[in-house]
């Protein structure tokens, strides 16, 4: 049996990644070409994509008409960063010593394929066909693929394809441009993307902005940390969506909200101090409150950023305040529902009004979390919890 595997982003799938697989399944006589859609890929800023269950929908329905196409979901579901030799080595083991598997990539990422984790295992695993585009100057490619042979005894092949200019960057910023995407993109996955408001708002920072953002964060917090703000990420980005909410700020908010979550006691209070952060006494009788308001500090001192819409989003997260915009509630509610939160009661509930009703969503979370942390913790929560049930009570589910 022979399996190929098409991995991506698919951030969202187009035709052109279509007729490529296709034309692999055909060339090769492959039996299942796999679409398997990157969870955290380390070769980008993960953060400024699309959430992962949104890029799998879509690739289910982009491939649902042709009964040689598959969706997996074993990235996706893996936590932390996604490899593709471990990717390569766990469908090995599912499909056993009998099938043969193919891996379809572009040409060009042959050339970086010794900078790949366990290149050398990688190129043991699969056979590698390299997708060109007719009047492609691959002579530098072929010379590169005669060395990798020779060394590594790898196989790798080539296949041209019809030259389609599509890219799904160019689909993202057509969609946000207000122009067409029809048979750039199947119909259906046309019309998840409409149902579902994406890339009205993308983030539109360059790669090497979100890079540096997203590294400056990793430095400052611990490993655990870091994926929930991740997650944080990805659902505020999906709810931005949904809402219609500029996801530039959202993503913003939610990279740098807890920013300052591991700082000590003292630095948390000392920071407060020395810039005049106006804290109440229960949060001063209760510091571990004060991290949104220290990490609005840290990123307007350190980052420049001055827009208040952002810096209340990460100012307010923790405990709220009186009339939130929807950024805010964004970034609240998006902090307690990230797919890494651990099962508490009222999660599936909480998630699933944010994604239509922010006001309904805050009530629920608001009172929950109340009857949580006074009945089962036993502690008390800022007063300002009242103040915002009554705001919120006319939404009450």
């Amino acid at each position: 049996m022979k399996i190929a595997i098409m991995g991506g982003t698919f951030d969202p799938i187009h035709m052109g990644h279509l007729v490529t697989a296709e034309a692999v399944r055909h060339e090769f006589d492959i039996d299942e070409v796999l679409f398997v859609p990157t969870g955290n890929p380390p070769h980008k800023a993960s953060m400024g994509i699309t959430s992962a269950e949104h890029r799998y929908l879509m690739t289910v329905l982009a491939t649902a008409a042709n009964a040689h196409f598959n969706v997996s979901r074993i990235e996706i579901d893996r936590e932390g960063t996604t490899y593709t030799v471990d990717t390569l080595k766990e469908l090995s083991r599912m499909y056993g010593p009998d099938t043969k598997l193919y891996f379809i990539t572009g040409a060009d990422a042959v050339h970086e394929i010794l900078n790949w984790k366990n290149s050398e295992e990688l190129l043991q695993l699969c056979t590698f066909v390299a997708v060109t585009r007719p009047g492609y100057q691959k002579q530098q490619l072929l010379d590169h693929v005669e060395n990798l042979r020779a060394q590594y005894h790898s196989s790798i092949k080539f296949l041209e394809v019809p030259a389609l200019a599509i890219s799904s960057s160019d689909i993202r910023k057509r969609v946000k441009d207000d122009s067409p995407i029809k048979y750039l993109v199947t119909s259906a996955v046309e019309n998840y993307i409409c149902k579902h408001n994406l890339y009205r708002h993308p983030v539109s920072f360059n790669q090497e902005l979100v890079s540096k953002m997203s590294h400056y964060v990793k430095e400052h917090l611990s490993t655990g940390r870091y994926e929930h703000t991740k997650g944080v990420v990805e659902m505020s980005i999906e709810l931005a969506n949904c809402h219609n909410v500029d996801a530039d700020k959202v993503f913003i908010a939610a990279l740098f909200h807890d920013l300052a979550k591991e700082l000590s006691i003292e630095e948390g209070l000392g920071l407060c101090d020395k810039y005049q952060i106006p804290i109440d006494g229960f949060e001063r009788s209760h510091p571990h409150l004060i991290h949104g308001k220290v990490g609005a500090l840290l990123l307007e001192r350190d980052w420049g950023v001055t827009d208040l819409s952002i810096l209340n989003s990460v100012r307010y997260h923790t405990i709220g305040r009186p009339h939130m915009t929807d950024i805010e509630k964004i970034i609240y509610l998006a902090d307690m529902v990230e797919r890494g939160r651990k099962p508490y009661p009222a999660l599936d509930q909480i998630r699933r009004l944010a994604k239509h009703d922010l006001n309904k969503a805050m009530y629920t979370a608001l009172s929950k979390t109340k009857e949580y942390v006074q009945s089962k913790v036993g502690q008390e929560m800022h007063p300002i919890t009242d103040v915002l049930l009554d705001e919120y009570k006319t939404y009450d589910v």
